[in-house]
């Protein structure tokens, strides 16, 4: 009985030790564990959706999550880094995808943007300790997590656990080729520093810039086989991972070829290296076009007329989940269920016409000297020489109608189709953008419009009366600012939510499409002497645009075809720079253009109901300098690489600033 007592009371002693560590020890009942998240499905893709949410440099290469986030630490235009107003101007779902439209030579900041610009960085160049476009201590925290999701997902036993590695590694060699194009070589941290790390983890010093494009491109070849071919587009698939193995061979070929190398090789290529990346971004491409089933998208070609290139290439933006559509961003705006702040994005109140909630949207005006690129249908120039443009009466249909139909499809200006647009001398639903009404019989052109002096002022003419200016270029007018003449139209959905607030865009944003592949194909080709093959994949995407077909090839052709077929989808400023033309090219002024209505004209139009039969014919006056008129844009050779800035070197001394800063 003893020795039982004994035993029992050993058990008892033991059971109530353990009770107490269970008490000390148990799993908080409001967190979520390290050890648990790798073992539930449900946690460890919500953690991966947090991975992709941070990712905002895919949308338009914006800087910040909209609202409070660790990530928000970067943009450095606030001493309030919580302020609404600093996130919403240079988030992915605020005003950030904007302006990137606006910093190169495709459209002018309105002005009328509430929240930030990119301008003083459009006219002076990137500065030592400018924070504009930067993307240093934000894609190292996200580079953090990153590391710590691919190696602590090793220890999962769920059977997604491959693949969901892949997705993190792509978005860890997407996060490397946003810093890479900006700064050149970056330290490349591969594995998550541990608190106790040497000093030389801690401080590591910059990779080569060909270390960090070698690692990007064989990243991307090696998890491409990893990842499903045909997932959701929101999710890495193979053909994304593929897709970003092209581009980033692609800048890496041309910065190889046309740049120079820097700091004791840290910045640039051997000249020799440039066909290797040539070669490497034709076969992702190949690859692409061979195995993927995607193609350009032509579900709404119907009759192969003017109008019906038109509808079909304003639906490869509006369309969800096309056959060109290789990687997007969804956006589900107010429709649905609530949304989390990740699926929101404000593109439509930023860039469409009037009516618009406050009178804003027109952020982003597309220079006429950017129109000029779009050439005719049978393959004559864009170009009108200024003096036919300014010398004579001119319908819509006259001056755009003939044009490439990637402009009309792309692009608003006087006489477009918007819901709810006050028309006149239209009609409803139309844009209206002229500045003047010129009448007959002045000898002198600068007083052959009626002058815009006060708000509200109406040409009477008898009976027929008619505000001096069109409803789009009334504040403009009154506020003695000049418009180009053009809005961008690209990814405008019509009926969208426009008169609410921001954040009500439900368009998805294209990351990856098949035509970049077939322009990145056709740039990689030529670079190669495969001349032939670069002139069938321009004949491709130009049969799908409606226009003629070209006889020959140069590496002007292919840069132009570039411009009009990827226009405000963040490639343009990029481009320019990995071409080593930024100098010269963003450092020019640039023009836009006013409609002003010819009376006699307009009168012919309308019968004797008030009707309108015809289309009424404009005038067109040049607005030089358009920008500003005492300074116009420029880029600094320097701004090829961006600056690290002195609170960055300052941290580790152990990094190189780049040239010129």
């Amino acid at each position: 009985m003893k020795h039982l007592n004994k035993v029992i009371s050993i058990v008892l002693a033991t059971g109530m030790a353990c009770s107490c560590a269970n008490v000390l020890e148990q799993t908080p009942t409001n967190q979520v564990t390290d050890a648990q998240l790798w073992q539930d499905e449900y946690m460890l893709e919500s953690h991966l959706a947090e991975l992709y949410a941070m990712s905002v440099f895919m949308v338009g290469d914006a800087v910040a999550l909209y609202g409070q986030s660790p990530l928000n630490v970067d943009f450095g235009i606030s001493d309030n880094p919580g302020a609404w107003a600093v996130h919403m101007g240079v988030s992915a779902q605020g005003e950030g995808p904007v302006h990137m439209v606006t910093v190169a030579d495709e459209a002018k900041y309105s002005e009328r943007g509430a929240q930030t610009s990119y301008t003083d960085v459009k006219f002076n160049g990137l500065q030592t300790d400018t924070y504009t476009m930067r993307w240093w201590s934000n894609g190292y925290y996200l580079n953090r997590q990153l590391n710590h999701f691919i190696e602590a997902i090793e220890s999962s036993p769920l059977s997604t656990a491959t693949v969901r590695k892949a997705e993190a590694r792509f978005l860890r060699a997407f996060n490397y080729f946003a810093m890479v194009k900006r700064y050149g070589g970056v330290p490349l941290i591969l594995k998550e520093t541990p608190i106790n790390a040497s000093e030389e983890e801690i401080y590591p010093a910059r990779n080569s810039e060909k270390e960090c494009y070698d690692f990007i491109i064989n990243e991307c070849l090696e998890i491409a086989d990893i990842l499903p071919a045909n997932p959701d587009v929101a999710r890495a698939s193979r053909w994304a991972a593929l897709a970003l193995a092209s581009r980033a061979a692609l800048y890496a070929g041309s910065i190889a070829q046309f740049g120079t190398v820097q700091l004791d090789g840290l910045l640039g290529f051997d000249p020799a290296d440039a066909n290797v990346y040539y070669k490497k971004a034709a076969d992702a491409c190949e690859r692409i076009m061979n195995e993927s089933g995607h193609g350009l998208y032509k579900g709404s070609l119907g009759k192969k007329d003017f109008k019906g290139y038109v509808t079909n290439l304003e639906d490869v933006f509006l369309k969800k989940g096309n056959t060109e559509v290789l990687m997007a961003k969804h956006h589900r705006g107010t429709m649905g269920d609530t949304p989390t702040t990740a699926d929101l994005w404000s593109w439509d109140i930023c860039m469409a016409p009037k009516p618009n909630a406050w009178s804003v949207g027109q952020y982003a005006e597309p220079y006429y000297d950017f129109i000029e690129h779009f050439g005719y249908r049978d393959g004559r120039s864009g170009v009108i020489p200024h003096d036919e443009l300014t010398g004579k009466t001119w319908t819509m249909n006259e001056l755009l109608g003939e044009r490439d139909p990637r402009l009309s499809a792309w692009v608003w200006t006087n006489g477009y189709h918007w819901d709810g647009a006050v028309g006149s001398p239209w009609g409803a639903d139309t844009v209206s953008m002229y500045r003047g009404i010129r009448l007959e019989g002045s000898a002198d052109p600068a007083k052959t419009y009626y002058d815009i002096t006060a708000a509200g002022e109406v040409y009477k003419d008898g009976d027929l009366r008619l505000t001096c200016y069109g409803d789009q270029i009334k504040e403009i007018a009154m506020s003695a600012l000049y418009h180009t003449g053009f809005g961008v139209a690209k990814n405008l959905e019509p009926g969208s939510e426009v008169m609410n607030w921001f954040l009500c865009s439900t368009t998805d944003y294209v990351i990856f499409r098949y035509a970049e592949v077939l322009l990145n194909y056709a740039e990689a080709c030529f670079e190669l002497g495969r001349t032939g093959d670069a002139l069938d994949a321009i004949r491709e995407i130009r049969e799908r645009a409606g226009m003629s077909e070209p006889k020959a090839i140069t590496r002007e052709d292919i840069r132009n075809e570039r411009l009009c077929e990827l226009c405000f989808e963040n490639h343009r400023y990029w481009d320019l720079r990995r071409w080593r033309v930024a100098a010269d090219v963003l450092s020019k002024p640039h023009i836009g253009i006013s409609y002003i209505l010819d009376w006699e004209s307009y009168k012919a139009s309308l019968d004797e109901n008030g009707n309108r039969t015809k289309q009424p014919k404009f005038w067109i006056e040049i607005q030089d300098h358009i920008d500003s008129g005492s300074k116009d844009p420029t880029f600094p050779e320097k701004n090829y690489y961006f600056p690290l800035g002195r609170q960055t070197t300052a941290v580790n001394p152990n990094l190189r600033e780049n040239p010129g800063y």
